[in-house]
């Protein structure tokens, strides 16, 4: 064994780990936007004006991709049957809240007064519940 773990994950837990990174993104972006371009004082040929506000589109575009995207995987998560595995899965994950940090375990635990092994089979069951809606879902496109 050369010490490298491969581990191979689900489409849920691709999912679910993207959603942070995806609200941090979303976040700073629109910091970008708000951000004084140009700044007060300094006069810019019109060009370049055209310019920010293009790039300034291009950016509240992807915003708006991210968004869209997040509100679909929240949608699905909505969708787990087993309310305190879908709310272990939301605290975890971070949507429950600002939705730019995951919550650590312990205090998904705590929030919840269970065990540890308790709040690994409940994200688990959530997991596999997720999963199941994805590939349904999937098969409903493919009929389509």
């Amino acid at each position: 064994m050369n010490g490298d773990l491969m581990v191979d994950l689900s489409p849920a837990e691709i999912m679910l780990d993207s959603l942070v990174p995806a609200q941090r993104l979303i976040r700073r972006l629109q910091a970008v936007i708000a951000a004084p371009v140009p700044y007060t004082g300094i006069d810019l040929p019109r060009r370049t004006k055209d310019k920010i506000a293009a790039f300034q589109g291009d950016i509240q575009g992807r915003i708006d991709e991210l968004t869209t995207q997040r509100e679909k995987a929240v949608a699905l998560i909505k969708l787990i049957p087993d309310t305190t595995a879908r709310t272990v899965i939301e605290l975890r994950y971070g949507l429950i809240g600002s939705g730019c940090e995951l919550m650590p375990y312990p205090d998904v635990c705590e929030t919840l007064a269970y065990e540890n092994q308790t709040i690994f089979r409940y994200r688990k069951k959530g997991v596999d519940q997720l999963n199941q809606i994805l590939g349904s879902t999937k098969d409903s496109e493919k009929s389509c």
